[in-house]
């Protein structure tokens, strides 16, 4: 990770390419995560981006950017790169989706860095749970509670990542009719869920048809320009739980959908 303390007093060229590096890592970022990880103000990022946007370099999004030239519908970000991205965020998000779980339910838990806190604030409660999951890290945490029993899908691990995907996955979430899923989303743009990979699109899905009840965690970052492969609607959802960070335009159009909408303050 860059060093941010020197990143102010940086010439602007200088300062854009760490801007550019970060890109290269995420794909796609927020104002206020940019604000977060570089520690330069939002009025400066918005001059920086303008500027790279003026270039050719990135495309401005409503709060952000994406890097242009990686073709960002197929960019899937570095695992540990995305973990430190809105980590505030993240841990609200998970803290208050592991609220409404209750004692004895069956719970899925997908694979992604937000649903991995809500898993850790599950553990945190001590209530007891039957889980299953297709991510390895969230299977460790979750096992390390007596009170939750931990079923974990079998499947391919994919390179650089702890989460398990393929078609042994898909067959053996047929059998499960799980109480609750707890689901991530690479991307949610105009009422669709979208991901990066076919392989990881399929296995959402496959998690989707295995619960009665599910909910979508997702930070607000998260809206934003489609990725390469729908995964579902968001009619097929009971509730989304995102930050207060949401733009009222998504909010508004969130609203039409009929589903619950949970905002919470990091």
């Amino acid at each position: 990770m860059t060093d941010t303390a020197s990143i102010v007093s940086l010439l602007p060229a200088q300062r854009r390419q760490h801007i550019i590096d970060f890109l290269r890592l995420h794909g796609a970022v927020t104002l206020t995560q940019l604000e977060q990880a570089l520690d330069v103000s939002v009025s400066t990022l918005r001059r920086d981006l303008d500027a790279l946007a003026a270039d050719g370099v990135i495309d401005r999004t409503h709060g952000g950017a994406l890097l242009r030239q990686q073709g960002y519908s197929a960019f899937e970000p570095d695992a540990q790169a995305s973990s430190e991205l809105s980590p505030r965020e993240k841990r609200a998000i998970g803290r208050a989706a592991a609220e409404q779980l209750q004692p004895r339910q069956s719970v899925i838990f997908d694979s992604g860095s937000t649903v991995l806190e809500a898993a850790r604030a599950a553990v945190a409660r001590g209530i007891p749970l039957t889980a299953v999951t297709n991510d390895l890290a969230i299977a460790q945490l979750l096992g390390a509670s007596g009170q939750i029993q931990v079923h974990v899908l079998g499947g391919v691990l994919r390179p650089g990542s702890a989460t398990l995907t393929g078609e042994a996955l898909v067959e053996s979430a047929r059998c499960i009719h799980a109480d609750v899923l707890l689901c991530g989303a690479h991307s949610v743009t105009d009422g669709v869920i979208t991901e990066a990979s076919a392989d990881v699109a399929a296995a959402k899905r496959a998690l989707i048809r295995a619960a009665s009840s599910r909910r979508l965690l997702v930070d607000a970052s998260k809206f934003r320009p489609r990725a390469f492969m729908q995964v579902a609607a968001l009619t097929e959802f009971s509730e989304l739980i995102t930050d207060s960070a949401i733009a009222a335009e998504e909010v508004e159009r969130l609203r039409t959908l009929g589903l619950r909408l949970t905002t919470v303050t990091a």
